[in-house]
């Protein structure tokens, strides 16, 4: 499973709880009322807390915690970006020279 799906999951996972209105504890829903399955990716979102288990079966959706959540997601891939330019820069300025 690909970075890009599990993104992606993640992504409607969180829609689908706000679109159901399950963000606090009073409305909180059945995932099975919201055609979500208990997966790994499921289960990473609760464990980082964006979506929270109010028991019975129940969850909601942490807004605050969600939009932390993608701010940090967003910034892991800045950071790569930026690794990434890098290592390409040193190979441009090197010309293959460190490989010959």
């Amino acid at each position: 499973m690909g970075g890009e799906y599990i993104i992606v999951k993640q992504n409607q996972y969180m829609r689908i709880f706000r679109k159901a209105g399950a963000t606090d504890r009073a409305h909180a829903k059945p995932v099975g009322d919201l055609g979500i399955r208990e997966n790994r990716i499921f289960r990473g979102l609760v464990n980082q807390g964006v979506i929270v288990d109010a028991g019975g079966g129940a969850y909601y959706i942490d807004l605050g915690e969600a939009e932390d959540f993608v701010s940090r997601r967003r910034k892991k891939a800045f950071f790569m970006f930026v690794i990434i330019l890098f290592v390409l820069l040193v190979l441009f300025l090197f010309n293959g020279k460190l490989f010959k």
